[in-house]
């Protein structure tokens, strides 16, 4: 997964070990935001980057249950 993104990689790692299943959901989601990051060139400065994100990553997940 690279460097992680918070200063808390032994809780991390304690997460891993005891809730596999919501460590890769967390994963996951930090792997889309590193995605959100390279398409939309990264953080400009912008004060709302996590709201952005979350709005293209549900945007992305809405458009996904449509096409189910």
């Amino acid at each position: 997964m690279g460097s992680l993104p918070f200063p808390f990689e032994v809780k991390l790692v304690l997460l891993e070990k005891q809730e596999p299943t919501l460590f890769e959901t967390y994963r996951e989601l930090v792997c889309h935001f590193y995605i959100y990051l390279d398409v939309h060139g990264g953080y400009k400065g912008s004060s709302n980057i996590l709201k952005s994100w979350a709005d293209y990553l549900f945007l992305t997940l809405e458009e996904a249950h449509e096409e189910a």
